[in-house]
């Protein structure tokens, strides 16, 4: 079956920018990149001469890696390459790219340079899209043809992300690079926090480059770490869960997403995270309804690594969506059950004793402020109101 045809129905995966980005990522840290170069570059609203252009100073690849693995449909399983290897399916950079764009370019420096294109068209061919010859990527084509390797992946052609949006496109192009800083900054948290990696979006300078930060605030002196456990499932691998009350200090964490949508879970694999956020339709056994996020633990946050051995069962296709098996499922509830139960008795305890001792002055206040707030007063709040207006001046 023609290529360019089976590749057109990856068009609806579901990805967003920044998750579909994150696959360009993953290659290159596959590949041992140290430095990862995300550019987005707006032109017109049809985007045709619009680009993007992820750059990599890794191994680069060879011919056969590049024409029947990176832009082709691997034929074979995908062999596990070690801890960076973050390839599952062997299906991102395709399925990824092309929810936003009809041409993925790719030139790559390993043994030799090399460029090839993937496109929803002819499928693999050496015609190159009219934005290689922009003056900033063929700076970039330059640099990668002095130093011993790396790569460049360039979508061009941008018709998904051009189609659905208002002719205002150019500056909303913009704050999507800035929610695929936000979300780069969390999913490679343990990359960057050990210096693995250095992210930058729109440039080279420091201002450019993405700020390590911890979701689990680990080295906080105010971090709870609440007793975890690892569990062996029969279908093989092991799953490490670890809970955090992170301080309550933290506010604005800068990631496009209140506290309450960023408690619950964090599913792992290979120190980079791959979905998180709220109880993945998890709840009480036999229980009407499932957790929901709130107030009450918006400070819980919990890291549970994904088995290596049995990542499918785990990871969707698309790679940013965890689906927890049903031969996981009771096990993990089990463990989050009493996670919430130490959680709650944890924090009971310390709003007690953080409680102060309220004075009769005090309640009489509270009182008066409970009141006021009513919209509507009868006569005999109104008497209570003038009486205790007296009582505080006395």
């Amino acid at each position: 079956m023609n290529l360019a045809f089976i590749l057109r129905k990856y068009r609806s995966r579901g990805y967003t920018l920044e998750q579909s980005l994150a696959e360009l990522a993953d290659n290159s840290i596959t590949h041992n990149a140290k430095n990862i170069w995300t550019y987005m570059y707006w032109s017109d609203d049809q985007g045709k001469d619009s680009f993007i252009m992820v750059v990599d100073d890794g191994d680069g690849m060879s011919k056969d890696e590049l024409l029947n693995r990176a832009l082709n449909i691997p034929k074979d399983e995908h062999v596990d390459k070690g801890e960076n290897d973050h390839s599952v399916y062997g299906l991102g950079l395709k399925a990824g790219s092309f929810n936003h764009c009809t041409s993925i370019t790719v030139i790559t420096k390993k043994d030799e340079l090399i460029k090839k294109t993937l496109n929803l068209k002819d499928g693999i061919t050496d015609n190159m899209p009219s934005c290689i010859e922009h003056k900033f990527v063929k700076k970039h084509l330059e640099d990668l043809n002095s130093r011993k390797s790396g790569s460049i992946v360039l979508w061009s052609d941008l018709d998904n992300l051009t189609k659905l949006r208002a002719s205002e496109r150019g500056p909303n192009f913009y704050e999507d690079c800035d929610k695929a800083k936000k979300h780069f900054k969390l999913i490679y948290h343990k990359y960057l926090l050990e210096n693995k990696i250095n992210l930058f979006f729109n440039g080279k300078e420091e201002v450019n480059k993405t700020k390590k930060f911890d979701p689990f605030y680990k080295d906080n002196p105010n971090t709870i770490i609440l007793p975890g456990s690892e569990i062996s499932f029969l279908k093989g691998g092991t799953s490490k869960i670890t809970p955090y009350i992170i301080p309550i200090d933290t506010t604005n964490e800068n990631l496009g997403k209140s506290r309450n949508e960023l408690q619950g879970l964090y599913f792992s694999r290979k120190n980079r995270v791959i979905d998180y956020g709220g109880w993945f339709g998890l709840g009480e056994k036999n229980a009407d309804k499932f957790w929901g996020t709130s107030e009450r633990f918006n400070r819980l946050r919990i890291e549970i690594e994904i088995p290596i051995e049995t990542s499918k069962d785990w990871i969707t296709d698309s790679k940013n969506q965890v689906n927890i098996p049903g031969y996981a499922y009771s096990k993990i509830r089990k463990c989050l059950i009493q996670i919430r139960k130490d959680y709650l008795e944890k924090v009971n305890l310390m709003n007690g004793e953080n409680k102060q001792p309220i004075n009769e002055t005090s309640k009489k206040k509270n009182e008066l402020i409970r009141i006021l707030r009513n919209s509507v007063l009868n006569d005999e709040e109104l008497v209570k109101i003038e009486k205790s207006i007296k009582e505080l001046n006395e």
